[in-house]
C-alpha cells in the first residue's frame, strides 16, 4: 500500500513540476497584440443540404484578405468551414481552419477556429501555432462580424473569389 502511495506522490509532483515549467515558460513570453480588417472572400463549397431545419455545409473554402496593423499577420487567410445552421433560429455551429500567409515571411501560422451563435451577436475564437519563420510562436484570435461595405469587398475580393463579408479580428501572438 505504501509503494502505492509513494508511485502516486512521484506522479502528482512530477504533474507540479511539468505544469511550473511551462508556466515559466509562458510567463517568460512576450505578447504581440494585433488587429485585422478581413475581407472574406468565398471560393467553393464540397458539399450541402438540409436535414429537418438544419443547413449542413462541408468543405467551405474561403481566401480571406486581411489587413493587419501587424506585418506578421498581413496577407492571406485561406480557411476551410464546416457548419450547421438552424434555420428557424438562425443559430449556428461553425468550425473550421485557417492558414494565414503573411505577405515576405516564408512562414505560416496554421489552426483552427470555432463559431457558435448568430452572425452579428456572436465570434469566433481561433488559436494556430507558427510554422517557418513563426515556429514557435502561438496564435490567438478573436473574430467579429462587421457591416461589409460592398465596393470595397469587391474591390478587396478582385481575382480571388465571391466578396461575402467583412470582420475584424483583435488577437495576439506569444513569443517565446
Amino acid at each position: 500500500m505504501k509503494r502505492h502511495h509513494n508511485l502516486i506522490l512521484a506522479v502528482v509532483i512530477a504533474g507540479f513540476l511539468t505544469l511550473g515549467t511551462a508556466l515559466h515558460a509562458l510567463a517568460q513570453a512576450t505578447r504581440v497584440d494585433f488587429k485585422v480588417t478581413e475581407y472574406v472572400c468565398g471560393i467553393e463549397m464540397e458539399d450541402s443540404w438540409i436535414e429537418g431545419n438544419v443547413l449542413h455545409i462541408r468543405g467551405y473554402k474561403h481566401v480571406n484578405v486581411d489587413l493587419s496593423s501587424s506585418a506578421e499577420v498581413n496577407g492571406l487567410n485561406t480557411t476551410f468551414a464546416d457548419a450547421d445552421i438552424n434555420l428557424k433560429t438562425g443559430i449556428g455551429n461553425i468550425r473550421g481552419t485557417f492558414s494565414i500567409q503573411p505577405e515576405g515571411f516564408d512562414g505560416t501560422w496554421e489552426g483552427t477556429w470555432v463559431f457558435n451563435g448568430t452572425p452579428g451577436v456572436g465570434f469566433a475564437r481561433g488559436v494556430g501555432r507558427g510554422t517557418g519563420v513563426f515556429e514557435g510562436k502561438l496564435i490567438f484570435m478573436k473574430v467579429y462580424d462587421t457591416e461589409p461595405d460592398p465596393a470595397t469587398n469587391a474591390a478587396m475580393c478582385a481575382g480571388i473569389g465571391e466578396p461575402e463579408g467583412k470582420a475584424i479580428i483583435e488577437g495576439y501572438i506569444l513569443v517565446p
